[in-house]
């Protein structure tokens, strides 16, 4: 059974993460609609796989870095279940 206080704190943390990979996404969005320019490298690699994005749009950067942050919340959200 788990303690009423844990569940508060896991929903607490859940709305802060998605709080704000939706505000990164949507601000990622307007400055992507804004036509902002700039360098931007980024690169991720876990496991077998890796990515990397180069010289794209920096709204585009935010956008991606807000749903790695809602992916992973949801991924530990969805783990805690099992």
């Amino acid at each position: 059974m788990l303690n009423p206080s844990t569940v508060w704190i896991s929903i607490i943390t859940s709305i802060g993460a998605f709080s704000v990979s939706g505000l990164s996404i949507y601000l990622g969005y307007k400055l992507f609609l804004a036509g902002a320019t700039g360098q931007f490298q980024f690169s991720i690699s876990g496991g077998k796989a890796s990515a990397t994005l180069l010289s794209v749009a920096p709204g585009l950067g935010f956008a991606v870095f807000g749903m790695i942050i809602a992916l992973f919340a949801l991924f530990k959200l969805i783990g805690r279940s099992r």
